[in-house]
């Protein structure tokens, strides 16, 4: 029909205008981090690395969760973590799904060919002294960044990083997180939680406000309960998928961190 038609042009020309606001960045390197089980149940996770558009810096605040917006071609732009940013180039770290659109998409760039990429965000920093930091699945290639930015902007800032996860072959960045434990030492904790696995050292589960409330406990005040001040000095960020960070929300207010006051990121 003429409508849908009309729709879809508006979407095309909407498209079209979204490449025209991207700039054009590279492909540089692709690089396996975690590869794909046969059975299907570990998807591949890949970093690639992209040159500066022009030579110039996106001007992406990793330390604020600002996102890449990738140009799909006949799709909506899609948000990405820059999981790494250096004078010339840059990294996004993705998991490829099976007939994922965008995943797809970049997993078919070959090196040397371009795609159109844009800056996106305008969240402003909520800081305080105790920082917990919950990252599902590949969700830490923006949490981990955020984590180390914290750290290195004050030494009075403790940070907790909780990585939900399914199982440990689903892990990935362990050298730069054990980099992160021995710089910070006892002012940076990782709490690796696994749903299908039980390891010793590490949380077997799903993320629940009991589990969120029992490793800060434990980490920064000796299994006691927080004092009202201690919770006035508490933030809290959340990366996933919007639901997640929706019962996230959810899950802190229930055990006493309102959102959005207790927000890292506003």
């Amino acid at each position: 029909s003429t409508k849908h038609n009309d729709t879809d042009n508006m979407q095309m020309a909407r498209n079209m205008g979204m490449m025209m606001m991207g700039s054009p960045a590279r492909l540089l390197k692709k690089t396996v981090l975690v590869t794909a089980s046969d059975d299907g149940s570990r998807l591949r996770v890949v970093t690639l690395t992209f040159a500066n558009p022009g030579g110039q810096c996106l001007g992406v605040r990793l330390d604020m969760g600002d996102v890449v917006k990738v140009c799909v071609p006949d799709y909506k732009p899609k948000s990405y973590s820059m999981s790494a940013q250096r004078e010339d180039e840059f990294d996004i770290t993705l998991k490829i799904y099976p007939n994922g659109r965008a995943s797809g998409f970049l997993d078919r760039v070959e090196i040397g060919e371009e795609i159109q990429v844009f800056r996106k965000g305008n969240k402003q920093h909520n800081p305080e002294q105790n920082v917990c930091i919950i990252a599902y699945g590949v969700g830490i290639t923006e949490a981990f960044p955020i984590a180390e930015a914290e750290l290195a902007k004050s030494e009075n800032t403790k940070v907790i990083l909780m990585w939900a996860l399914r199982t440990k072959e689903d892990m990935f960045w362990e050298e730069q997180i054990n980099a992160a434990k021995e710089k910070y030492s006892d002012r940076f904790h990782l709490a690796s939680i696994f749903s299908r696995q039980e390891i010793e050292g590490t949380i077997h589960g799903r993320v629940n406000p009991e589990m969120i409330l029992d490793v800060i406990k434990n980490t920064w005040w000796d299994k006691n309960e927080p004092s009202e001040n201690e919770r006035k000095m508490t933030r809290f960020l959340s990366v996933g998928t919007k639901e997640m960070m929706n019962q996230t929300d959810n899950m802190l207010s229930s055990i006493g961190f309102d959102m959005p006051e207790h927000k890292l990121l506003v």
